[in-house]
């Protein structure tokens, strides 16, 4: 009777153990398009008895992959969100051949000069002459309002995405606290195994990070230069002050440029477009502005000291101290603006001129056209040429903001090619594949049979035992 009593054991034990494969493959065909999901497949033991038990549950996954595409994954969205923070400026900022370019608009301001020194009594040209102005301030204040528009998306995006990534560092936290808690190689157990690698796949995504792992599947997160993130059930918020342009985690400076800074992610992104992309282009924007100023202040013999000339700051002359945003101040003086009170002659006679000159003297006029094509200084921050004219100054200012984007947008794609290759490589070693599951099935149920065949028969056995006596 022993013998039976064994046996029954045995393919008892089977049924129970096909009853978990049977679940944990249901499971893994359920999740089959779950890209955060490792493949389930039981762990078992034998007993001495021949008894088959579940020991635990293996979730299948490979560590270098996954840290690849992590790796990978921060790269691209750095460049994402450079590209990201520029497209709709430099999309207002045009091309060098788009007609609301500031070089166009710049060119077509010259032309009317040019047209104006050959009649310049001619009341026409020098009204042509003040909508080719009006329309070049015009389109210095758009585009400047435009990189203002461009800042303040950034800085949203940016604290969006610093309140995100709290939340998902809080979530490992969490993560880690359960994994202490729970048996290792448990369904419970890989289940968190999940939603951890789910956290922290979704995490590299706004900076680059380093995962270490400790007892009980626990994890401590850092950016790859060595700041702390995630230690155990304590997170290292991240912060972004506007004014010091200082991106800190627990209160360290993390910001891109420090040797222990963010280097990738969406926030290393953002934080380069506030604090280097975006306040270069509009130095560059500004600096041209503050050419077209001078130009016009310094060629023009009829100003007094402090007087504004064509272009001004709002109405007033130029003050160094205030060149930040003078291409959204930039104005046409009113002096010349008839609508305003102004007279069309003194684009011909000068600004300061007090009466009307000679109808075809074309000397102030000489004077502008000669310091427009003249050799200019520029600031050296801009990173573009100086000692050249303003029209050049414009053209190399326009293609650098141009190229800044396209490169952006060139390198995110690279990035996303290979993210997406790496990826499918890390799917393929802890993804589910149907097939494999349904053979598991196959499998499952020949089990099944057979052991309800060996109970049957023992049943008919122990029947037939007990008839006998």
């Amino acid at each position: 009777m022993s013998g039976i009593s064994s046996a029954f054991n045995v393919a008892r034990s089977g049924l129970a153990l096909n009853s978990h494969w049977s679940e944990l493959v249901s499971g893994n065909i359920a999740n089959a398009d779950n890209p955060d999901y490792g493949r389930r497949t039981l762990s078992r033991e034998t007993t001495s008895e021949g008894a088959v038990l579940v020991s635990g549950v293996a979730r299948a996954g490979s560590a270098s992959l996954t840290r690849m595409y992590r790796e990978e994954t921060a790269r691209m969205t750095r460049q994402e969100s450079l590209a990201t923070g520029l497209v709709a400026y430099t999309n207002a900022l045009g091309t060098l051949d788009d007609p609301s370019s500031p070089m166009q608009l710049l060119n077509q301001f010259q032309t009317s000069y040019d047209f104006l020194f050959n009649d310049p009594g001619q009341t026409s040209l020098q009204q042509a002459t003040l909508q080719s102005a009006q329309a070049l301030t015009r389109g210095l204040n758009r585009i400047s309002n435009n990189l203002d528009t461009a800042t303040g998306e950034t800085l949203q995006r940016l604290t969006s995405d610093i309140t995100e990534t709290n939340k998902l560092m809080e979530q490992v936290a969490r993560l880690n606290t359960q994994l202490t808690k729970t048996q290792e190689n448990s369904a419970l157990y890989v289940t968190l195994q999940d939603q951890q690698t789910q956290a922290l796949n979704r995490l590299a995504e706004f900076a680059d990070i380093k995962v270490d792992f400790g007892a009980q599947g626990t994890v401590e997160v850092r950016t790859m230069t060595g700041a702390l993130l995630v230690q155990r059930d304590t997170v290292h918020k991240l912060a972004y002050d506007e004014g010091s342009k200082v991106l800190t985690a627990g209160g360290i400076d993390v910001s891109p440029s420090r040797g222990i800074g963010i280097k990738g992610g969406r926030l290393a992104g953002h934080v380069e477009l506030l604090t280097d992309t975006l306040p270069v282009i509009r130095l560059q924007l500004d600096e041209f502005a503050r050419a077209l100023v001078e130009t016009f202040e310094g060629a023009d013999g009829s100003l007094g000291v402090g007087d504004a000339g064509l272009f001004t700051d709002a109405g007033a002359a130029y003050d160094p101290a205030a060149l930040t945003g003078l291409a959204g101040r930039i104005r046409v003086n009113d002096a010349v603006d008839p609508s305003a009170g102004g007279a069309l002659w003194r684009l011909r006679d000068g600004i300061g001129a007090a009466t009307a000159g000679t109808y075809g003297d074309t000397t102030q006029i000489a004077a502008f056209v000669d310091a427009m094509d003249g050799p200019q200084t520029f600031d050296g921050g801009t990173g573009l040429p100086t000692g050249i004219a303003l029209s050049e100054f414009g053209a190399a200012m326009l293609a650098a903001q141009q190229n800044t984007r396209a490169r952006a947008q060139e390198s995110f794609e690279n990035y996303a090619a290979s993210t997406a290759s790496i990826d499918d490589a890390r799917l393929n070693a802890q993804g589910v594949s149907l097939d494999d599951e349904l053979q598991q099935l196959l499998l499952i149920e020949k089990s099944y049979a057979a052991n309800a065949q060996v109970i049957t028969s023992l049943t008919a056995m122990l029947d037939a035992l007990l008839a006998a006596t």
